[in-house]
């Protein structure tokens, strides 16, 4: 069975025998790769674009496979909950922000993350010329996503005083930050300033990692339960996947390309090609010499500290069981210079 795409729009605290009996089945895992591949189905948190191209490039050029696996991956879009899907069993793992798992667990959900493709938020805001930074866009008109009232929009109300009363719905629409030159919209760092740069539009874009915001962007997600049952396969996925994003970003992004226009027909050769050297830029992966796919106790420590503050609950650790570290620790791909 191949990989296909579908159209269709140290914390963690896990059985340590379970899931040392579970990695101890690689090697049963090796041969059975042989006989059939075993299923996986992604769902990703927006449609297919360069931010989801390692995915998409794993699959095209066989890594998947190479690891016994036969990844689908179902694209996302503003209208789809990949929480929801994950929890009731319509996929196998899921692509979302830290933040949104740590409220999860915290209010009870069996999620765990096992790892993160960028190392820092990806996200900001797109704003006039006129604002140097975040702190001045307090009382400014401001469009954010539902899921954006849940993940960076409380610490922003705590860091920089903003009030409920400026945020209102962003529709991906940027028509409405073009015609208010007091507007301000959410924005990830290879999305809307492209846009923006082609239509000629003059903007500055506020990252909020640069503003101290602590997160990942765009983690692997799944439910504790396939964790604590198949680590072997999941460590097979992430191991491919950083392979993906090896070969995408710093290789032949061709395949991957082709991947995700065939999936976004909407998305252009050029803005493919433009993302992709933004994400470098910024080193979204990490540094050269990292681990692809990487996590850390610390920059964990860093979220569920903010969660917890900025819900106004007390810290009482319990955001560990948001991730684990058990399966990052046993990749090896790094990032090229």
């Amino acid at each position: 069975m191949a990989s296909v795409v579908s159209h269709s729009p140290g914390g963690g605290f896990i059985g340590r025998r379970s899931l040392l009996a579970g990695m101890a089945a690689v090697g049963v895992a090796g041969m059975r790769r042989a006989e059939a591949a075993e299923p996986l189905t992604l769902a990703t948190n927006w449609y297919a674009q360069a931010e989801l191209g390692g995915f998409y490039s794993a699959v095209a050029t066989g890594c998947y496979q190479r690891q016994g696996l036969a990844v689908t991956i179902r694209s996302g879009g503003p209208q789809v909950n990949a929480m929801q899907l994950l929890l009731g069993g319509q996929c196998d793992m899921i692509i979302a922000q830290p933040e949104a798992v740590v409220t999860a667990v915290l209010n009870g959900l069996p999620v765990v993350t096992i790892g993160a493709t960028f190392q820092k938020c990806m996200t900001g805001f797109l704003v006039h010329p006129d604002i140097a930074d975040l702190a001045a866009l307090k009382g400014h008109p401001i469009l954010i996503s539902t899921e954006a009232r849940a993940t960076y929009w409380p610490w922003l109300r705590r860091t920089f005083g903003y009030s409920d009363a400026q945020a209102s719905v962003y529709t991906f629409n940027m028509q409405p930050f073009v015609h208010d030159p007091a507007m301000a919209i959410q924005s990830f760092i290879s999305s809307e300033p492209y846009a923006a740069e082609r239509q000629g539009i003059p903007f500055r874009f506020l990252l909020f990692d640069d503003a101290g915001y602590p997160s990942y962007s765009n983690a692997v997600v799944v439910s504790r339960r396939l964790l604590e049952q198949r680590p072997d396969m999941l460590l097979r996925f992430l191991r491919a996947s950083a392979e993906g994003w090896i070969d995408y970003l710093h290789g032949d992004a061709r395949p991957g390309d082709a991947a995700i226009r065939a999936d976004n027909p909407n998305v252009t050769a050029d803005h493919l090609a433009w993302s992709r050297a933004r994400l470098r830029a910024v080193h979204g992966m990490g540094p050269a010499g990292g681990l692809a796919m990487a996590m850390d106790d610390h920059q964990w420590g860093r979220i569920g500290t903010m969660v917890c503050q900025t819900a106004g609950i007390a810290d009482t650790g319990r955001w560990k069981g948001a991730y684990t570290l058990d399966l990052v620790r046993q990749l090896t791909a790094t990032l090229p210079a």
